[in-house]
């Protein structure tokens, strides 16, 4: 009840917060399971993520920032926002389990070196050092993104499976965005477009 109160708060910086911290612990122990369980190269062309990011780098930094940036922030509206329209039947927006996923995945492809542009050294062992990618940057903007279009929701699941169904939600939760979450959107972005930057400057500059 403590966590659900966190995640569904008023506030957006305590519903981030709690929802990257979460994240966080996921992405931790799937990166410790993945490298030390998982050979190596075990995911490579396994996921959507290898089929999106492909397997070479534009030939300029404007281009390769720019095609990345794009298919972040389409990704994102599709699969964080959108979702967040809709309540699972425990009042969770849907949107709220995508970034969680992706930490996951994230820390997968690390552990094994499953990305379509391997990490020239060898898969990355568990450390500080992921910190100079810009992968937990761009899932940072993500949790950002998910916890700041809460207040969109306009349906909730009901009923247990098989018979669910979607109703409205009464009182009708999708309303204006407030100032605190209209700036979370905006950093969201900026985070996202800066870690994307970055990104593709490792991926011109230095070629795998």
């Amino acid at each position: 009840m403590l966590m659900k109160n966190l995640f569904l708060h008023k506030r957006l910086h305590v519903r981030f917060l709690a929802l990257y911290a979460t994240a966080s612990l996921v992405f931790v122990l799937a990166w410790i399971l993945s490298y030390y369980l998982l050979p190596e190269g075990v995911l490579r062309g396994r996921t959507g993520a290898h089929f999106l990011a492909g397997t070479r780098a534009a030939s300029t930094f404007l281009g390769e920032w720019s095609r990345i940036l794009f298919i972040n922030i389409t990704i994102g509206s599709l699969f964080i926002v959108v979702p967040n329209l809709i309540r699972s039947a425990g009042g969770y927006p849907l949107g709220y389990y995508v970034p969680l996923g992706w930490a996951m995945l994230y820390a997968g492809l690390l552990g094994t070196n499953s990305f379509g542009l391997p990490i020239p050294g060898g898969r990355l062992p568990p450390s500080f050092a992921v910190l100079v990618r810009s992968g937990p940057y761009e899932i940072a903007a993500f949790i950002l993104l998910a916890a700041a279009t809460y207040p969109i929701s306009k349906y909730q699941i009901k009923g247990r499976w098989p018979r669910q169904k979607l109703e409205p939600l009464v009182p009708h939760a999708g309303s204006c965005l407030s100032k605190e979450e209209r700036l979370g959107l905006i950093v969201a972005i900026l985070v996202l477009s800066a870690a994307n930057a970055w990104e593709a400057y490792q991926m011109t500059t230095y070629p795998s």
